[in-house]
Parts: C-alpha cells; structure tokens; sequence
C-alpha cells in the first residue's frame, strides 16, 4: 500500500481498554494494554508494517520514547532495503540488476495482465570486442565504458523510466505503455548513435537494439529476457 511519503505517524495507544476503537481487537482481547507503533516506509512511499512495542500496562510515552523509537524504525528499515538491494542493484553502473528486471515485469504482469509492453535491451559491443579493448587498454576502461553507457541511457530514456543492468554489457528497460514501435525505436537509435559519436570508446565497438512486443500475462519474465537477447542477435546479422 502506498504510504504517500517516507514520513508517517507514530500510533500510539495508552490504554486499549479505554479506546472503543482498539478494545475489542484481537490484541485488546489477548490482554494487551499499550501499543507504540512506529511504520516502515520504503523510499517510494510504501508502508511495510510497523515497528511495535506493546505492554500488559496502561503508559504514556515521552517525547524521547517517541524519538528513540522513530529512529529504531528509520534503522530497520534501512536495513530491510539494503537486503533488499543486496543482488538487485549493480555495483558498477548503480543500476538495478537483472534479477530486479524478471521481478519487476512479473509484478507488472500480476498487476496489468491484459498490457501489451515493448521491451528494449541495448547491447553495447560484441564479447570479442571487449575482450580485445580490455587487453589493449585494460579492465578498468571497460569498467568506464560501461559507467557512460548507463549515464547516457539513463539521459536517453528519462528519468521516469527504470533501466536495468542486465549482464556485463547489457541494458534494457520498458517503453511507455502509449507508444508508437517504430517512432520510439527510430528516436532511441538515433539517440544512441549521436551519444556513440560523442564518445570515441563508442566508435571502437558494435553495439546492437533488440525490440521484444509482448503481452504481459502471456510471457514469463524470463522468456522475455531471452526474447531480447534473441533480438539483440538478429540485429547484428540484419
């Protein structure tokens, strides 16, 4: 459920047997008397549940109580979101991974079955190119090829658009749900070839535009994936 922002109350209920509202609940009935409830809030603004502290006695909380236990929550949560992250954001390119693309599209998919989405995946260079360009100029060149390549498509796709790291040199992302195929392919090839131009790293190497069109209830996430890698493939033989 959608918080409407990282801050909300902390709920605090003094004495449940003096509360009509809270009295005959489950916790009023199993004889809980107080409850302090601080919520965790993802980022985005989606409550978790909360962080509770609950007594057989009535009480009050002070306004440190209030603060220690806000900032316990804030602490929990943090954690929750670095598990979270651990495997599903890129350590390079501080792009979401490909494990956080199957399981974005299969809540996509749960939440919209009837959609019909284009997918794009963004190959920057065959695999003997960036074997070659790492024994000439060395792994960490890579690395900063890989490093402006998600800046730029990150620039190229907006910033209301996730793009997903998907493998060493591999990058897809969803089109908006309202546009034209070929318009949006043309502007986003276009695109990439003026940022290829800029970079002389980019002029060095092939890089290919795979397009997948599906529906959402009707192909797994994974199927999907390999949609694209097939597309990536026919690209570079066109």
């Amino acid at each position: 459920m959608r918080a409407g922002g990282r801050e909300r109350h902390v709920l605090v209920i003094p004495d449940f047997e003096q509360d009509a509202y809270y009295a005959d609940s489950l916790l009023g009935r199993s004889g809980i008397r107080f409850y302090a409830g601080a919520p965790l809030v993802t980022r985005e603004g989606y409550g978790l549940g909360a962080l509770c502290v609950l007594g057989t006695e009535p009480r009050t909380v002070g306004a440190f109580e209030m603060t220690a236990l806000k900032d316990l929550a804030a602490m929990v949560m943090a954690q929750i979101e670095l598990q979270h992250a651990f495997g599903r954001v890129d350590p390079l390119s501080g792009l979401p991974s490909r494990n956080q693309f199957l399981d974005d599209l299969a809540d996509l998919a749960a939440e919209h079955p009837h959609e019909t989405r284009l997918a794009v995946l963004v190959d920057l260079a065959r695999p003997e190119q960036i074997s070659a360009y790492a024994r000439v100029m060395g792994p960490d060149r890579v690395d900063d090829l890989v490093r402006e390549a998600a800046r730029e498509l990150r620039r190229l796709v907006g910033s209301e658009r996730r793009v997903y790291h998907t493998a060493a040199t591999q990058f897809a992302f969803l089109a908006p749900s309202d546009v034209r195929q070929d318009d949006y392919v043309r502007r986003l090839t276009d695109g990439h070839r003026s940022a290829r131009q800029r970079s002389m790293t980019g002029m060095l190497l092939t890089s290919a535009i795979g397009v997948s069109v599906f529906k959402l209830s009707e192909m797994a996430p994974q199927d999907v994936l390999r949609s694209l890698y097939s597309a990536v493939q026919d690209a570079r033989v066109a």
